[in-house]
């Protein structure tokens, strides 16, 4: 394919993939992200005081040998009334470096820095949180491996009903490191949260997309997109106008196309004409790489989410739609579709 028109941040992570060319790493699948489910609460904790630190570093845990900085610290016990009563993190302990010691030393295995009361809570506009999904066993440590996405909600994700989900913003990748210890919350400690693409995160990240992601190129059509890899390549039906999908149980669906642009439509005009013609729709155009999405519920249960692109000569199409009761599941992969959905730039009229 030729030049591409790529996008956002996500471009970064393909290149990556594409410098490591065929290195990849023994990734285990056989162990669900369900068995880590008594960290679920710290992890939240942990990215939500990592993104509040505005001065951290993408390294924002190291391992045994560093040292837990001070602005990670006080976000962290800023963030008591947030804690879930399974962590012990309360007013009480922020405010008392004496048992913020004990309770930093049970659940990383970083030192910790010099330490001072923190009695005034942090005030955030929304929920911060980490969504588990992959699981790597076989570190050149010993350790574990948790990789997954951080995200922005009214609250956690396991308490969002229907109508939440659509406020849920995806922000970025991160990887938890964890060393086993019987004494820690949920008999493992943190030895490390990485979070942004510096080095020590190429190899599981690009395992990451390779075990979650599936990359399709039509080059006669002139587009190409990543999708979910729960639609397997026995599924994919092509055609003359592009790809789809259903899984077997139609609880999700995909498809990528391309038509003619017979009316000479504008992006912004046929978004809208999209958009206002489905109740209780939600638009954006991106002006800076030429592309619409709209996202909808319909009154059978699905979540729609289309992502377009207009030229002069053709309208391009991505959607992916699924049980709404799964928006846990897939509506990270929505981000992806926006990301990743990209057509040749020769065609860009």
């Amino acid at each position: 394919m030729k030049n591409s028109v790529f996008r956002r941040g996500l471009a970064i992570f393909m290149t990556l993939g594409m410098l490591l060319g065929g290195m990849t790493g023994a990734w285990a699948q056989s162990v669900s992200t369900s068995e880590f489910e008594a960290l679920a609460p710290l992890m939240d904790l942990v990215a939500c005081a990592v993104m509040s630190d505005q001065s951290e570093v993408p390294e924002a845990i190291p391992g045994a040998e560093g040292s837990l900085s001070e602005g990670f610290v006080n976000s962290l016990m800023s963030l008591w009334p947030l804690a879930d009563s399974s962590l012990g993190l309360t007013k009480e302990v922020a405010a008392d470096p004496q048992q913020q010691a004990a309770f930093l030393n049970r659940c990383f295995s970083a030192q910790h820095p010099p330490l001072q009361p923190v009695t005034q809570p942090m005030e955030i506009s929304s929920y911060i949180g980490f969504r588990a999904v992959t699981v790597n066993t076989a570190t050149d440590t010993g350790g574990i491996q948790i990789v997954g996405e951080i995200y922005s909600a009214p609250k956690p994700l396991t308490q969002l009903d229907d109508a939440d989900h659509p406020q849920v913003k995806w922000l970025e990748k991160g990887i938890f490191s964890l060393q086993n210890d019987s004494s820690a919350i949920g008999g493992f400690q943190i030895a490390g949260f990485s979070v942004g693409t510096e080095l020590d995160m190429e190899l599981a990240i690009q395992d990451y997309f390779d075990s979650i992601l599936v990359e399709y190129v039509n080059t006669n059509l002139g587009f190409s997109l990543q999708y979910p890899s729960v639609f397997t390549d026995d599924l994919l039906v092509e055609d003359e106008d592009g790809v789809s999908a259903t899984l077997p149980d139609g609880r999700a669906t995909f498809f990528a196309k391309r038509v003619e642009n017979v009316n000479q439509s504008n992006l912004r005009d046929y978004v809208d004409v999209i958009a206002n013609g489905i109740t209780g729709s939600r638009a954006q155009i991106n002006e800076d790489f030429r592309y619409g999405v709209v996202n909808y519920t319909t009154d059978e249960g699905y979540t729609v989410f289309d992502v377009y692109i207009v030229t002069d000569k053709y309208i391009y199409q991505a959607e992916l739609s699924y049980k709404t009761s799964l928006s846990k599941e897939f509506s990270m992969y929505n981000a992806y579709l926006e990301n990743t959905f990209m057509v040749d730039e020769v065609s860009v009229g």
